[in-house]
């Protein structure tokens, strides 16, 4: 019996992007399916979220299918990393800015974007989407979400949807602090101030597996609620995907850091924070979702060690894409068996009312 519900959730990690999207690449090489036809729902914080709506996008000249394949999607990273983190020669010398200012402008990231994604709507997205920002005045978690009748308003959060384009989205999760500056975005609820102040998700969900694991059991919940006979999703429902950006190996010493003050920890501690969520959340979801003999695997972690690559967010030099892509093919080496059965469960067709109960969801 094939899982009810396939979600699929990406990290952050910007430049090291380019490890989730070669897996995914091989995914799509194995299946001969888009990914946004495998999964109910692609969730992603920054560099994840910009490939959740990049999968996620239509194909301007035939709606149905998407524009680009993840294959497309390596290119942002090949062609374009050294255009989006960009940093000029003389502000390399004038180190004073990066402490006044953040590190890199914005303009190559909103160029580049704009090329992908133009002005297309989040809500003609292809399949569920579920992307990460945060909201630097209203101090709350701001969700880019694909559909009219989930978004929500709420006491603590924002979900929205309705008038937001797949680029604004992509901008706001990936505004990186100490890199790019907040990005501004204008809000019709006039209690929210008029606008959203917002930057990169991955400040509280560099890893949004269980974020995204909440929001499928959470959606169902609600619409079962309106529907009598449609019974909502268990936990034992949903099929797992989490793809990392590489596990950090650096290490920072402690005869070194015992003295560091304000200006020497804020590097090391964005690194630090961002790979210590997404590994505690691995860690849990290794736990709340075991492997059991009985039933097909329910959680795929696909995650390598950065030993051999710069772990640096921002270092989009040939020399260290080329380093990222082996580390992506050394995973897809040693996780072939097991992409090989991740591909099988994909494939698998749901019953007839089954598929009509998504329908009726959508």
């Amino acid at each position: 019996m094939p899982y009810k519900y396939k979600v699929l959730s990406i990290d952050g990690g910007g430049i090291r992007g380019i490890i989730p999207a070669i897996v995914l690449d091989e995914i799509e090489k194995r299946t001969g399916k888009p990914i946004c036809q495998l999964f109910s729902l692609i969730a992603g914080s920054s560099t994840g979220g910009i490939l959740a709506a990049g999968l996620a996008k239509p194909d301007p000249n035939n709606k149905s299918q998407p524009h680009f394949k993840a294959k497309d999607l390596i290119e942002i990273y090949r062609q374009d990393g050294e255009r989006i983190f960009f940093e000029s020669y003389i502000t390399r010398l004038m180190s004073i800015d990066d402490i006044l200012r953040a590190k890199y402008s914005s303009k190559g990231r909103d160029e580049v974007l704009t090329e992908f994604f133009g002005d297309t709507l989040l809500q003609d997205a292809l399949t569920e989407l579920f992307i990460t920002s945060y909201d630097i005045e209203l101090r709350m978690p701001i969700f880019f979400i694909n559909e009219l009748k989930k978004q929500k308003l709420g006491d603590n959060f924002r979900k929205i949807c309705e008038g937001y384009t797949m680029k604004q989205a992509a901008m706001a999760t990936s505004a990186a602090p100490t890199y790019f500056k907040p990005y501004k975005i204008e809000t019709i609820d006039p209690t929210d101030g008029g606008y959203y102040a917002l930057i990169d998700g991955c400040i509280f969900a560099n890893n949004p597996t269980s974020l995204a694991i909440m929001e499928a059991l959470i959606s169902s919940k609600k619409l079962s609620a309106k529907i009598p006979y449609k019974q909502p999703l268990s936990l034992n429902d949903i099929l797992v995907v989490s793809l990392g950006t590489g596990s950090l190996t650096r290490k920072y010493h402690y005869d070194k850091a015992v003295n560091w003050g304000l200006i020497q920890w804020v590097e090391p501690l964005v690194n630090i924070m961002l790979d210590a969520n997404s590994e505690s959340v691995a860690c849990q979801l290794e736990q709340l979702l075991p492997k059991a003999d009985d039933i097909p695997k329910q959680y795929y972690r696909f995650q390598g060690f950065l030993n051999g690559a710069n772990d640096d967010m921002d270092d989009a030099s040939p020399e260290n894409i080329e380093r990222l892509e082996a580390l992506a093919q050394q995973i897809i080496r040693q996780k072939n068996s097991e992409l090989n059965e991740l591909c099988e469960q994909l494939m698998q067709v749901q019953e007839p009312e089954e598929q009509q109960e998504l329908l009726v969801e959508r």
